[in-house]
């Protein structure tokens, strides 16, 4: 009797491969869910580059405000503090230092002035004599170091 099985077994076999057997359909479904990843998956990547740029925008903005944003420094000859660091006695290179290079000079024997102007209104001036400070004036900021003789 196995032998019968064992024969209606290879007979079956052979049958359903000459004959073919119903294949397994695929599903419709699955091949639209695929198709539904994949496209999802190309939209995902596409809003990733995207959100990647607007990122970099973003940045380059911020970047551009913080630079407005950040105070000028000051020119020491346009502020008070700096005709108030200026001291009787100081050497030219000292008034330099502070205030700047000044924009005219005016030298007679051994009397220099310096001044410092705006393009329409002088901002002050000093006198150095014998090579240190013995004048300071500066109208805008109501400072006067008259010299002393």
């Amino acid at each position: 009797m196995p032998h019968v099985f064992r024969f209606g077994a290879i007979v079956f076999v052979y049958l359903g491969a000459s004959y073919g057997l119903p294949a397994e359909t695929p599903d419709p479904r699955l091949d639209d869910a695929v198709k539904e990843i994949a496209l999802l998956k190309r939209m995902a990547a596409d809003q990733d580059r995207r959100i990647a740029s607007l990122e970099r925008t973003a940045r380059a903005q911020q970047t551009a405000i913080l630079a407005a944003t950040r105070p000028v420094p000051a020119i020491p000859w346009k502020t008070p503090e700096g005709w108030a660091a200026v001291k009787m006695g100081m050497s030219r290179a000292q008034v330099v230092e502070i205030l700047g290079e000044p924009q005219s000079t005016d030298a007679v024997i051994d009397r220099q002035t310096l001044f410092y102007k705006e393009a329409t209104a002088p901002v002050g001036h000093v006198v150095i004599t014998d090579d240190r400070v013995s004048e300071v004036t500066s109208n805008r900021f109501r400072i006067y170091l008259p010299s002393q003789k």
